[in-house]
This record gives structure tokens, C-alpha cells and sequence, in this order.
């Protein structure tokens, strides 16, 4: 979301903000400092805008901050009164990013170079400030990185004040793992656990060599299923992700063999296509695998975890890639703001449901879609679990 104040020279700022009526050409009315909650807040009139703790006007709100920023949004600002938004109060969803560096360099990461450099995230008091201007009802709390865990003090901190202030909320942490392969920082995280906690750890191949080349990391195989096995030994609920590219497609039916002889109590698997940006990008040719190619490579690993009675699910793949007895483990995965759809998906009947395309990916690699008829979308069960059925024992459908 790039929206901006236009001649901004009100500081660096973390704000809550909140519409208010006001007549045209008119200013927000002003606050006492009690109805600013503790905490700043963004006041957004018509066409005017102020913030509550010091009551500093901002020149007239362009229509397209207007139109996008919505009563209860997180926003910061910064110094050139650049926007961004941390929270949509539309939602009942947050993300927590503490930080873009990361221990590893992955060579599929969306994220680029420059990116793991420089974003740091908001210091350690404004974390704080914004977990507090959440709403209490959030239900699904997302704490993702670069690597999370790096800034290791803040992220015991934030784990252990949404583990008190969002009690019942899910809790999803984006992570590598490898931190986790110490017990004492284990330990750490243990002593006030969010209730509802899992942890995504992506595994790329079922040994050290293969692994170890995505990340770039020598050592982090085996950081990562130390990891892994000792969440899980503490009873914690862990995901598995599995970035499917060129350079793992071939190895997915071991991995999945890797996967149910070491962790059959797993949470979920998800596998998941690339987002064509960052060091993918500058990779593409060596790993970019168009959708139907991915779920070619992904089917047979798929069937040998349900048939272990592990739940798996697809990310990022548009449905008319996959197979229809698998649609059901698809899921619209990407942000909102990133969705795109090919000209070709007008005519797809199934665009309601299909998450889509990256911005990036539908711009870089122009994939080929085959728009889904009604007809599709209506087979009977019986239909369905025939084609199923067929899928699982190898034949066409």
C-alpha cells in the first residue's frame, strides 16, 4: 500500500486511526488527552487530517489515503510521511513482523538482499505499543520475520504478551526452526506460551546436502529437525512447509517418506508455490516451475501423507493447475493487496474460489491458464470421489 501525506513534516509516527465527521475543508476535531486511549492516534476527516497528541494538521488527505485507510488501522508514518499499514481494522486477523533479517539466505526467499539488510522493524517499545492497540478480539495472530527469533529479547517479549493478552487467539510463528534446536531458548519461550501456538518450519528435502543448498546455510538441516523434533517432543503444534521449486520437485515423494517416518504426529503440511520476487526472482531460471508442473510434482507426495493420515494443503496454487479431486486442499493463500488474475481467468467460473496469482509471478513468468467451466464446479460426490480415487491409484482422470 504506497499512500503517503503530501508535505509531511510531523515525525515518525505509530498511529491508530480513527474516522471522524467533519464538514468539508474542516479539521478533526481536537482531543483531549484522555480520548486518545494512551497511545497516538491518526484523526482522518473528510479532507483533513490530525494526530491526538500533539494535534499536528497534516496537509489535505489525498482521495486515495482516504478511500484505503479505515477506521481501527495501524498505520506508521515516516519522516517523508510515507504510510504503511500494520493492521486492517476491517480484519480480525494481525501480523506481528519483528524483523527482515533472517540466519538464512534461501535461494527461492521472496524477500531480496536488500530488504534482509535494512528492515529491521519498529524498536522494541513501539512493538509493545502496537500489540496494546490491537483490538482484544483478534483471533489469529501471525509473528513472522526475515527471522523472528533473531531479535531474541523482543520476541520473548511480544510471545509472552500475546500469550496474556490474546488468550484465545491462534497464534501462527513463522520460523526457520533452527533456533529452536536450543533447548534454553526452548525453555525460554515455554515459561509463557501463547495457548493456541503453532510453528511453520519449512523442510526443502528430506537430507542435509539438498536442504542445506536452498538455504545456503551449511549445519541448517540439521538445526531445523532438531528444531522440529524437540517442539514437538514439548508438545507444541508444528507445520511443515514445503517451497516446491526445480531444485526440490524431483525429491518430493522422499521427502514425504522422510516426513512420515520422523514426524507422523506433524500438524499439517502445506506445499507451496513461489512468489516470483527477491532472490527468486534473480534465480527464476533455475527454479521457476509453472503451477501445473509444481502440482505434478506435488500429487504423488501428497497421497503418501493422506495415506498416512496427514493433513496436507496447497498454497498458491490456482485451481485450474490442479487436479479437481484436490481443490478441496487448496487454499487462497496469497495477501489480498498481491492477488492477481490472468486476463483468461474473466471466463473461469471457479474465480470466486482460486486464490490467484502474485502480482509478480503473473508479470514475470505470464502463465497459461485454462478457465474452469460451471459444469466443473458442480460434480456430484460420487463424481468426485471417483476422480479421487483415480488420482490416488496413479491413472488419469
Amino acid at each position: 500500500m504506497n499512500l503517503y501525506f503530501r508535505d509531511y513534516h510531523a515525525g515518525s509516527r505509530l498511529a491508530l486511526v480513527r474516522r471522524v465527521d467533519a464538514p468539508a475543508s474542516g479539521n478533526p476535531p481536537v482531543l483531549r488527552s484522555e480520548e486518545a486511549g494512551g497511545y497516538e492516534q491518526l484523526r482522518l476527516a473528510r479532507d483533513a487530517a490530525c494526530f491526538a497528541s500533539d494535534h499536528a494538521t497534516l496537509a489535505p488527505v489525498n482521495r486515495e489515503v482516504w478511500q484505503q485507510l479505515a477506521d481501527g488501522d495501524i498505520i506508521t508514518v515516516n519522516e517523508e510521511g510515507l504510510v504503511h499499514r500494520l493492521f486492517s481494522g476491517r480484519e480480525r486477523a494481525a501480523t506481528v513482523y519483528l524483523t527482515g533479517h533472517c540466519n538464512s539466505n534461501c535461494i527461492m526467499c521472496p524477500v531480496s538482499d536488500e530488504e534482509r539488510r535494512t528492515s529491521s522493524g519498529l524498536a522494541d517499545e513501539a512493538m509493545m505499543a502496537y500489540l496494546q492497540m490491537l483490538p482484544a478480539d483478534v483471533r489469529h495472530i501471525t509473528v513472522t520475520g526475515g527471522e523472528p527469533t533473531l531479535r531474541t529479547a523482543l520476541f520473548l517479549r511480544t510471545m509472552r504478551t500475546i500469550a496474556v493478552r490474546f488468550r484465545q487467539a491462534d497464534v501462527l510463528l513463522l520460523t526457520n526452526g533452527r533456533s529452536f534446536s536450543l533447548q534454553g531458548f526452548l525453555q525460554e519461550l515455554l515459561h509463557l506460551c501463547p495457548a493456541h501456538l503453532c510453528v511453520a518450519i519449512p523442510l526443502h528435502a528430506p537430507e542435509a546436502g539438498l536442504h542445506d543448498a536452498i538455504t545456503r546455510v551449511p549445519g541448517s538441516f540439521v538445526q531445523t529437525n532438531e528444531g522440529i523434533g524437540n517442539l514437538l517432543a514439548q508438545g507444541i503444534a508444528v507445520e511443515l512447509r514445503v517451497v516446491v521449486s526445480r531444485k526440490n520437485a524431483a525429491y518430493l515423494p522422499e521427502l514425504a517418506d522422510f516426513i512420515v517416518a520422523h514426524y507422523p504426529e506433524v500438524h499439517v503440511v502445506n506445499f507451496i508455490g513461489l512468489e516470483t520476487r527477491g532472490n527468486c526472482a534473480r534465480h527464476l531460471q533455475a527454479l521457476y516451475l509453472d503451477a501445473p508442473a509444481a502440482f505434478r510434482a506435488v500429487q504423488p507426495a501428497v497421497l503418501k501423507l493422506m495415506e498416512h493420515g496427514i493433513d496436507v494443503q496447497l498454497y498458491n496454487f490456482p485451481l485450474c493447475a490442479v487436479a479437481p479431486g484436490f481443490w478441496e486442499i487448496c487454499r487462497r493463500s496469497i495477501t489480498p493487496e498481491k492477488i492477481r488474475y490472468a486476463p483468461a481467468c474473466g471466463d473461469c467460473a471457479a474465480r470466486p474460489y482460486c486464490g490467484g496469482f502474485f502480482q509478480t509471478t503473473l508479470a514475470m513468468t505470464k502463465p497459461h491458464v485454462q478457465p474452469i467451466p460451471r459444469t466443473a464446479l458442480f460434480m456430484d460426490n460420487r463424481d468426485t470421489q471417483d476422480a479421487h480415487a483415480s488420482e490416488r491409484s496413479g491413472r488419469e482422470v
